[in-house]
């Protein structure tokens, strides 16, 4: 009998781990809002044009110095813009998950107690590969 409820007991976990999948990708490195964007910032963009609308690119010198580059015809980004703040702020990459309806997404934002003299608007994107891609896409910080 013990035996039993051991074994069910382990099914019914493969079968709840199996409802969610951790999806792969990739984070974009080298973008920036735009500063004439008034609009909220879609949590998925799906289009070179769209993209193009709300991020410009931050080319530097040297080495990582060059966007992290984006095929629409075969990825998707989701995107993550916190609001303008004269606090340092990183955004980091959290998982990202499909529970076969939805993708979520999480993120972590460390932010300084010290204020600057001037501000930034934090962002974080990533890049899907269309085959996990979702209509509906969840975005939420931890």
């Amino acid at each position: 009998m013990k035996k039993i409820i051991i074994l069910a007991l382990a099914a019914f976990s493969f079968a709840a781990c199996g409802q969610t999948k951790v999806i792969p990708y990739e984070v974009a490195h080298n973008y920036f809002l735009r500063n004439n964007v008034t609009e909220p910032v879609p949590a998925k963009i799906n289009s070179q044009e769209e993209f193009a609308h709300f991020f410009g690119m931050a080319t530097f010198m040297g080495k990582n110095g060059q966007p992290t580059p984006i095929d629409f015809e075969k990825q998707f980004a989701i995107t993550v813009v916190l609001p303008e703040t004269n606090h340092s702020t990183e955004v980091h990459a959290g998982s990202l998950t499909d529970d076969g309806k939805k993708l979520f997404f999480t993120y972590q934002a460390d932010v300084t107690a010290k204020e600057n003299t001037w501000t930034q608007v934090p962002v974080l994107l990533i890049f899907v590969d269309r085959q996990y891609e979702r209509e509906k896409v969840e975005v939420a910080g931890k």
